[in-house]
Parts: structure tokens; C-alpha cells; sequence
């Protein structure tokens, strides 16, 4: 059985994007009603205004073709066949959010009738405009010369690894890497020191630095032999549950994992944090990645034994709802084409390196992908409604303070809540049925009052506040079950019913539609033209083929990925750009080689990231030479290894480790599922529907629309903690701290404990923790991140309240488990770097200490202790692994 949720709007723009049916299929007495009931008005009332002929087309709206008048204006399709609600002409004349035509009385109600009549049979129109069609510039033959001649488009075939002389290459890895060093005059650097390698290990794998114990039994191990203690200490990471919440983090770079739509209108996604969990649970499971990536394009048509198993599906497809939206926009039909653009380019640069969607508004300019292949795939990603969950507007009241583009959510077939939605009793439900009625009916008869002649004027904030009650009264009902239970929704996609026929625009113009062109996949990827199912959306069948083992990109792409943040570069420089205008391969055939192995083993990650860890190259030292650097400045051959700062993530949980105040449990939800649908605004979570604009405490919760939450159910929930799609929650502490109260303190989130993944991911609002240190943009494909170093961030380490908070438990730390200064030094140093003091740093902290004020007192001990921790937190020593 298949969940769904309706929304006559999305369906509405849809249909006003793939256009109508054509003039044949308009029968002669549907013509002759059109004739004479229909066109007449158009002409008298409508062309002065809406037409070509006129020179006029104010709002973007021209009425005087069949294809234009489904197209719209700027505020949506003028008519939508077959839906009076989604047809604004229709809403004008009947003077509900519109007045047509303006200045005047409403048309007499056997116009209005027609119209209704007319609108109702399927807006039969014979009006038909010259269809333009655009010729490519890209032939069959540039595209098969591609084909034949770019690595890129070729499958990756394995080759044997190179014959190299000495005993320096351990795997095949290593192989082709010392050939390239032998064939360009250059040597490896020597082998790291164990302490090195384990650091890097740790902080790889789970994003966490070994203990001083934990690295000790690393140097034994070394000791004996060293590719079996990286080998065991990889296998006992991998299986970590850090690990997925380390490397879970890395995909949600390139999926544009956020928590709220950014932009203009800045609205939060209460649902996320669904897809975030799902992600760090399927790199945990090692979920094999051809299934994982078939779960985000088309997991709501794949095959499922159980519920379970359907929700996780309908969870994966939140990658195609995640992107950042304008839902500001008043055209329904652009925002309509400007989200499967998203969509499309997303997924082709993210999964196949190739940013398809620089086809939208004319041939690529520098790979052989003509317009049609662009519009090819919007045939495919077209045909599905995306579910994001956008609260209504108020009905055109307030409109710079609301959304113009609103999404429900999609109701999931388990039972798994958001934790903090809370049940509400049979007589708070039949209560708020009451009020919603009574305002409908109100509002109802108060704009009819609003069109007799004479009628006092009604203020518009009261409109504004019957409007929003109305609708916050909807969405809360629709949240609940007829028992008051909350019911569980996600982000998502589903398909349509029916596909609709997609046709090329001209220069990406919405209202300059070309050529039908049928769905498809690009054909320099292609060895046949695409394969698809009578009836079918085509979207399935793309996400089979794109994992197919004989794709030339897909596994090139991933195994680029996962080499790329292991050894601090890919070997193509620019993961998601593998076209003419990328970076060309360093190794082409260790790509291929890592590529292959990667299929043949179940397309494994974790396989893979351990094959990469055991070699000889992973463990070799940074250290700098000369010669080297002169034949290699950019160690694009890999003499040494790269020297790197940790990233945000790694500096945040770092510094909680060593300061014993982490918390490893997943905390349910997140911030933004307590708030609710709110406004982000000056790092605020703002109620949606204040119409001053100030903050409010009261949040927005997360049901079909939106539903209740609110700080007075922290208590109630701040010990739950979530387990994996709806299952036990264990007990566990949670300090109410943790989670501020929505709108009243900054989304920061200084005070939390548990690890950055978990962290509120809110467009233009990041936690300062993060966004210093060269946090992921979320609204972008980040697949390789900046690495800075900036003033900004050397204040922050001296000054941020999160890093003081550490510094002093830290401290505090160090006090209480050591006894003698010595003792209490030596501990500091094992704890943030995971070794001793040298005699050079053990004489520079005794000089600090003893130059610092009061330091024969206890308090003063202590503030010493302090001053030194955060000088210890804030060193390269504590920010970088080599």
C-alpha cells in the first residue's frame, strides 16, 4: 500500500508547467462553448491588459493563448484545467484574493458560470500558438566522438597494477602511486610516527582523537607490525557508531542538508532532521551504496517487505526535498521549474560529477549535453510532487512576512512522531473543530460583506489574524489522529499519478515553451536510449541506471569521494566537475582501480575506506622537502602526506572529548523539531504568523502543515532519546540547557554537549562553532570544503563562550584527576594532543604559570589551569592531525 498526501496547489503548478492538451483533442462543441462564452469575455474584459496584441502583460500575464494562459503570470496559472481553486483567473473574478477586472463591479453570474463550467470540463481551449523548435548544436556525432575519446564517459576497466622494485608498496594502491613518483624522479616521504597515524586514524574514521590509552595500544601494536595495528584499529572504528555520524556528516555536505528553505523567506523544515538520521544510519549499517542512493532518487516506488522499510524509503527521498527554496515566489510556475532544476542538479553533480543542469537555458557549453537532455530529465524529475512542509500563506495578507509556495508533508506508515508533539485529549480536538468552523464562517461572511456597495471597510490585520488562526487551526487538525494521537510525516517525494508531457523553454523561459521533448537520460552516458515503462514516471528507471555497475561515472565519483577525505584531496580536484572543464584525473588508473573495487564489493564504504587505510601511502609523514616540492608543490603525486586542520565538526567535538563533557547519544530530533514552523530571522526562530515581526515563544509544530510544540514540552521530553526509525527510546540525561527556548535565545546553541552532526543546520543562521571554521555553505553542493585561517577564527577560540565552557571543565578535569602540577601538566597535554609534554613546553608553562596573578590560591590555581587549557584547545598542535 502506498502513503500519499494531496496538495492541490503543487498539483496545480504542475499541470500549468507541463502544459494542456493539444487543440485536436477539443471537440466541436467544446470549441463552439469556448467561442462563444469564453473567448468574447477574454477579449472585452482581459486583452486591454493581458495580451500580445495589446502590447500589455501586466503580472507577466498574457491570456490571449491557450499555452500563456496556463503559464500564468507572476502569480501562478491563470487557468489550471479541471481545478477552480488553482485558477486565478477564476479567483479574480469572483473577487476572492484578486479583483478582475479592476475598478469594477463582478461579472453577472452567468459569466461566472461559464467560467466555472468551462473550467470544470477541462478548460477546452482551440487557441494554439506557433510551437518553436530549438535545434541543438550538439549532433550525434560530437556525441559519440565523446564518448569514444573522454576518459570520463568510458567504463572503468581494472588494470594490473604496475611491477615497482623495492619493498616501499604494500597493496596495488600503492603501486600506482609509486610509479608515478618513480616515473616523475621523486620519493615517498618515510612513515609517520604511530602517534601520527593514529590521530589521523581516529579523527578520519569517527571524527574523535584516540585516548592516551588508546594510542599506547596503538604504538604496541606498530611495534609488531604495523599494517596489522592500522588494520585492527580500522576494523573497531568502522564498526563505531561514531563512524556514520563522522562520515554521515560528509554526504550531508553534498546533499545541501539544512533545516530550513534559506532565501528570501527564511522558513524552517521541522521534518530534516528525518534524513539526517537515516543518513548516519545507513553509513553505520554500511548500507551498500547503489541500494542507498536508489533509496534517495526513487524510494518511494522501490519494492518493500514492511512498513519499516517503506518509511526509511520515503525518508531517503528527503534528498530530493532538502535543496534551499524561494518560497516568496508568487509564480507557481517558476518556483515549479526553479525546484526541479534544483532537483536535477543536485543529483547529477553530487552523484555523476557532471552539472547537467548548465543545460537548462541553452546546449552545455563545454560538454556534449544539448538543451534536450537538460529537459529530458525534467520529464523525469517533473513527473513527481515534492512534500517539503511550508506552512499556507494568509491568503495574500501580510505577503512579505509569509510564504507564496506551500508543501504538506508526507504521512509515513509507522508510528514514529515527532518526540515532541504530545497527544491531545478528545475534547481539546472537538474544541478546536469548533473554533476553526466558526472562524471559517466568519471570515467567509465577512469578505462577502466586503463586496456589497457601501460596506465599511474591514481592517486588514483582522482579516490577517482570522486568517492565520484559520489556517494554524487546519494544520494543527491535520497533525492528529482521530484519537488525538500525533501522527508521523517526513520530507519527501512521490510520484504522479499520471505522467505529463514535458516541452523544452527557450532560454529556460517559462513562458516560452518549445518542442515536447520525451523523458530520458543523458545520452553521452548512454550505450541506448532510455528504457521506460508505459505509465511510468521514468524516475525508478533512472535511479537503476545510474547505479548500474557498468555506469562510467557513478562509482568513480563515490571512490573519489572517499579517497578525497582520506588523503585531503581527490584524485580529480574537483569532485562534482568529472566534465572537459574539470580537473583531470592525477591517477586515472588507481581511479579505475578504486572504482572496480568498489562495485565488486557490494559497493562497501566502509570495504573501500579500509582498503585506502591499509595501504602504504595513508600512513606516510608530512614532512616538507625541497626537491620534492620543486618538481610537486601541490603534492599532486603524493611524496608526502597533505597537511590538515581538522574541520568544524572534528575542532567542536574535540575539545567536548577532552573536556569529558561529550554526550554520544543522539538527542531526539532537533531544535528546529521542537520550534516547529517558525521564521528564522537575526539567528531567531520568529512565529510564523506575528504579524509585528517580533519574536514569540510559541512554536509551530511539525504536523501535516504545522502543529504544536512549544518550550513547555522540553521537560516532558529533554531524557528521551530517539532510536532508529521509531524504535525504543532509551532513557539518558539531557540537560534543559541543550535546547533553547525558540525565539528567545540565538539558534548558537553554545551550551550543547552532544556531537555537531546533531547541531541545528538552519540556512544563514549556523552555529558560530561551525560556520568560523569553514563550515559547509548548506544551500550548496560542498563537496570539498575551504580550510582557512582567520582572525575571525582566533578570536572565537579566545572568546566564545563554548570554547571557555570547555576550557574551564577542562580544567576542572585536570584538578580533580591529577594531584601534583606535574601530574596535572603531563595530564593536559595527553588529553588535547595524546602525548607528554616536551622539556621545551614543559619550561614555557611553568613560566606562564608562575606569571600568572594569584596563583598561590586555589581560585587562582584553577583560573591558571583554565587560562592554560584554552591555550592548549586553541594551539595548531590541537587543530591539526599532522
Amino acid at each position: 500500500m502506498q502513503y500519499r498526501t494531496t496538495q492541490i496547489g503543487l498539483i496545480a503548478m504542475a499541470i500549468a508547467f507541463w502544459g494542456s492538451a493539444d487543440a485536436a483533442e477539443v471537440t466541436p462543441d467544446q470549441a463552439d462553448f469556448f467561442e462563444t462564452k469564453i473567448r468574447p469575455v477574454l477579449v472585452k474584459q482581459c486583452y486591454g491588459c493581458h495580451s500580445n496584441e495589446s502590447g500589455n502583460a501586466r503580472g507577466g500575464l498574457r491570456l490571449d493563448t491557450r499555452e500563456l494562459t496556463h503559464i500564468g503570470g507572476s502569480s501562478g496559472p491563470a487557468i489550471v484545467p479541471g481545478d477552480l481553486d488553482g485558477s486565478l483567473l477564476f479567483n479574480a473574478m469572483t473577487h476572492q484574493d484578486f479583483v478582475m477586472p479592476p475598478r469594477s463591479e463582478m461579472l453577472p453570474e452567468s459569466v461566472i458560470d461559464d467560467f466555472r463550467k468551462w473550467i470544470e470540463m477541462g478548460a477546452p481551449d482551440p487557441r494554439s500558438g506557433a510551437v518553436t523548435e530549438i535545434r541543438s548544436s550538439i549532433d550525434e556525432q560530437q556525441i559519440q566522438q565523446a564518448k569514444a575519446e573522454f576518459w570520463a564517459y568510458q567504463k572503468p576497466v581494472r588494470r594490473p597494477a604496475p611491477n615497482t622494485d623495492g619493498n616501499w608498496s604494500l597493496t596495488d594502491i600503492d603501486r600506482w602511486i609509486e610509479a608515478e613518483l618513480v616515473e616523475n624522479e621523486l620519493a615517498p616521504a618515510s612513515d609517520a610516527s604511530a602517534y601520527t597515524v593514529a590521530r589521523r586514524l581516529y579523527f578520519d574514521l569517527i571524527g574523535l582523537p584516540p585516548t592516551t590509552e588508546q594510542i599506547a595500544d596503538f604504538q604496541k601494536a606498530w611495534d609488531s607490525d604495523p599494517t596489522t595495528a592500522i588494520a585492527n584499529a580500522a576494523d573497531q572504528l568502522l564498526q563505531s557508531p561514531q563512524f556514520g555520524e563522522r562520515w554521515g556528516r560528509h554526504w550531508l555536505d553534498v546533499a545541501r542538508y539544512a533545516e530550513s528553505s534559506g532565501r528570501g523567506v527564511n522558513m524552517t523544515y521541522p521534518q530534516a532532521w528525518r534524513y539526517r538520521d537515516y543518513v548516519i544510519d545507513s553509513f553505520n549499517s554500511d548500507k551498500p551504496y547503489d541500494r542507498f542512493v536508489q533509496e534517495q532518487l526513487a524510494g518511494d516506488l522501490l519494492p518493500v517487505s514492511s512498513d519499516q522499510q517503506w518509511a526509511e524509503n520515503l525518508i531517503a527521498t528527503g534528498f530530493l526535498a532538502m535543496g534551499p527554496k524561494d518560497v516568496n515566489q508568487r509564480n507557481g510556475t517558476q518556483f515549479a521549474a526553479d525546484l526541479v532544476d534544483e532537483q536535477i542538479d543536485v543529483t547529477t553533480r553530487v552523484l555523476i560529477g557532471t552539472s547537467i543542469a548548465c543545460a537548462r537555458c541553452h546546449d552545455h557549453k563545454f560538454d556534449p549535453i544539448p538543451q534536450t537532455d537538460y529537459y529530458a530529465l525534467v520529464g523525469i524529475f517533473g513527473n513527481m510532487s515534492t512534500y517539503f512542509g511550508a506552512p499556507a500563506s494568509s491568503i495574500g495578507i501580510a505577503r512579505g512576512l509569509q510564504t507564496q509556495q506551500t508543501s504538506n508533508l508526507l504521512r509515513m506508515p509507522i508510528d514514529d512522531p515527532n518526540p515532541f508533539e504530545k497527544t491531545v485529549s478528545p475534547t481539546e480536538l472537538e474544541s478546536m473543530r469548533e473554533r476553526l468552523a466558526s472562524l471559517s464562517t466568519e471570515l467567509r461572511e465577512t469578505r462577502m460583506n466586503q463586496r456589497r456597495p457601501g460596506a465599511t471597510p474591514v481592517p486588514i490585520s483582522r482579516l490577517a489574524r482570522m486568517t492565520s488562526e484559520i489556517e494554524y487551526l487546519s494544520a494543527k487538525l491535520g497533525g492528529y489522529d482521530p484519537e488525538g494521537r500525533p501522527i508521523s510525516f517526513c520530507m519527501g517525494v512521490q510520484a504522479k499519478e499520471q505522467p505529463e508531457e514535458v516541452r523544452l523553454l527557450v532560454r529556460g523561459e517559462i513562458a516560452q515553451p518549445a518542442q515536447v521533448v520525451p523523458p530520458g537520460f543523458p545520452r553521452v552516458l548512454s550505450d541506448a536510449p532510455a528504457s521506460i515503462a508505459e505509465g511510468s514516471t521514468g524516475r525508478l528507471e533512472f535511479a537503476r541506471w545510474i547505479t548500474d555497475r557498468d555506469h562510467p561515472l557513478t562509482a568513480r565519483v563515490m571512490a573519489n569521494r572517499i579517497w578525497q577525505h582520506l588523503l585531503g584531496q581527490g584524485i580529480v580536484a574537483s569532485p562534482e566537475n568529472f566534465g572537459s572543464s574539470g580537473s583531470a584525473p592525477t591517477h586515472p588508473e588507481l581511479l579505475d582501480h578504486l572504482a572496480v573495487e568498489f562495485v565488486e564489493s557490494g559497493w562497501s564504504i566502509k570495504s573501500l575506506i579500509r582498503q585506502i587505510v591499509t595501504s602504504r601511502v595513508y600512513r606516510i609523514d608530512s614532512s616538507f622537502d625541497q626537491t620534492s616540492f620543486e618538481k610537486d608543490p601541490g603534492n599532486k603525486l603524493l611524496w608526502r602526506a597533505n597537511m590538515r586542520r581538522l574541520d568544524a565538526e572534528a575542532i567542536h567535538d574535540a575539545m567536548l572529548f577532552v573536556s569529558g563533557k561529550i554526550d554520544l547519544q543522539r538527542p531526539p530530533a532537533s531544535l528546529v523539531a521542537e520550534s516547529g514552523y517558525m521564521r528564522v530571522r537575526d539567528g531567531n526562530l520568529v512565529n510564523l504568523f506575528d504579524a509585528t515581526g517580533n519574536a514569540s515563544r510559541r512554536g509551530m509544530g511539525s504536523g501535516m502543515a504545522m502543529g504544536m510544540s512549544g518550550g513547555a514540552m522540553r521537560d516532558r521530553f529533554r531524557n528521551q532519546r530517539r532510536g532508529r526509525f521509531g524504535g525504543n527510546r532509551e532513557e539518558g540525561g539531557m540537560s534543559q540547557a541543550t535546547l533553547p527556548t525558540p525565539g528567545t535565545d540565538r539558534l548558537d546553541m553554545a551550551s550543547a554537549e552532544y556531537r555537531s552532526v546533531y547541531l541545528p543546520v538552519v540556512r544563514d543562521e549556523v552555529p558560530r562553532a561551525l560556520a568560523v571554521f569553514d563550515f559547509a555553505e548548506p544551500s550548496m553542493v560542498v563537496g570539498q570544503r575551504e580550510s582557512s585561517s582567520t582572525p575571525n577564527q582566533a578570536l572565537f577560540l579566545m572568546n566564545n563562550p563554548f570554547v571557555t565552557a570547555q576550557a574551564d571543565a577542562l580544567a576542572r578535569r585536570v584538578v580533580d584527576e591529577a594531584a601534583t602540577p606535574a601530574a596535572r601538566l603531563r595530564l593536559a597535554f595527553e588529553l588535547c594532543f595524546g602525548r607528554s609534554p616536551n622539556a621545551t613546553e614543559v619550561s614555557a608553562v611553568r613560566q606562564f604559570l608562575n606569571d600568572f596573578e594569584d596563583v598561590q590560591s586555589s581560585r587562582g590555581r584553577v583560573l591558571a589551569m583554565t587560562a592554560l587549557c584554552q591555550s592548549l584547545l586553541a594551539s595548531a598542535d590541537f587543530r591539526y592531525i599532522d
